[in-house]
């Protein structure tokens, strides 16, 4: 006669119940975390029924429970990953899972943008915030500003997240002057990462026309035949080619000069006085300019890291 073991009923039952629990809720959108919250009461019900049931249907004086431990533990272990893995997906968090499991770091090419530049403008400004995004800038002889260049960012889809130039620079024209204000692109945070991303942007600036960057970016400047002033303020680092510009005058103030030694430079040491009323040397104050040719036009650069130029 074979023995009742108490338990492999109530597996099976559980069982059962969770399957076809788990099949609805993909369809319905059942709450995952009431049933997750009562399974355990739920199988101790069911197998308190099953022993009940035993004992009325036994036909011994004195019945003897049989246990199937090993049953009761493994659908109390499965039914509970299975409810997880429900409430997970409700909840989102089995997305995100999926997210960081295929992300991947990606380049894409930005939006270009062209504004023309009428007769009244005098001056082109570019801000960047204080964004840290690597700026290249080149003299052209067209009568207006281009922007293009790539973007690096991480996602799992390969999701364009710059669609039109105004998702990352605003044009604002005020009087004589327009002005290129770059803006902080998206940042994509979880509750496992963030990322940030990146830009390399180039600016085709017309050389007829004053500029003024400001920002602390690491910059590279290309004027090529300059025919106005042109300022840069705050650069992290400024790589300057004049391979193409004759007639400039390159006047600095607070930048460290790399390869000083090798250039002409005529240099305008400041003093100030200390607390005893010494002249002492201030190093900080020390202004330097590079000529070439006949300084028709002047490259004025201000409190920046680095300047390092070139003319090859």
């Amino acid at each position: 006669m074979r023995t009742w073991r108490v338990g492999t009923f109530s597996m099976g039952m559980s069982l059962l119940f969770l399957g076809v629990f788990l099949l609805l809720s993909q369809f319905l959108h059942w709450d995952s975390t009431m049933v997750l919250r009562v399974w355990w009461p739920a199988l101790l019900v069911i197998l308190g029924i099953e022993i009940l049931i035993y004992l009325i249907t036994s036909k011994q004086e004195k019945p003897y429970l049989n246990f199937d431990l090993f049953s009761i533990i493994i659908v109390g272990i499965v039914g509970t990953a299975g409810i997880a893995i429900v409430f997970l997906q409700s909840t989102g968090l089995m997305h995100l899972f999926e997210e960081e499991m295929t992300k991947e770091e990606i380049t894409m090419d930005l939006p270009a943008l062209d504004v023309s530049i009428k007769d009244n403008i005098k001056r082109i400004v570019i801000q960047t915030q204080g964004q840290n995004m690597p700026l290249n800038i080149e003299g052209t002889s067209e009568d207006f500003v281009s922007l293009f260049g790539t973007y690096r960012t991480v996602n799992s889809e390969n999701k364009v997240i710059l669609n039109k130039s105004k998702d990352y620079v605003l044009v604002k024209e005020k009087g004589d002057t327009v002005y290129l204000q770059m803006k902080e692109l998206p940042k994509h945070s979880s509750g496992f990462s963030s990322s940030y991303a990146t830009t390399n942007v180039t600016f085709l600036i017309p050389t007829s026309v004053k500029l003024e960057v400001e920002g602390n970016n690491e910059t590279k400047v290309n004027p090529r035949h300059l025919q106005n002033d042109w300022s840069i303020i705050n650069a992290s680092s400024l790589e300057l080619n004049l391979k193409d510009t004759n007639n400039v005058m390159v006047s600095v103030k607070d930048t460290e000069i790399l390869d000083s030694e090798n250039q002409q430079w005529k240099t305008a040491d400041k003093k100030e006085n200390d607390a005893d009323g010494d002249s002492v040397e201030a190093e900080s104050l020390t202004e330097a300019k590079y000529l070439k040719g006949k300084q028709n036009t002047k490259i004025s650069i201000v409190n920046s890291g680095t300047l390092h130029i070139t003319n090859n």
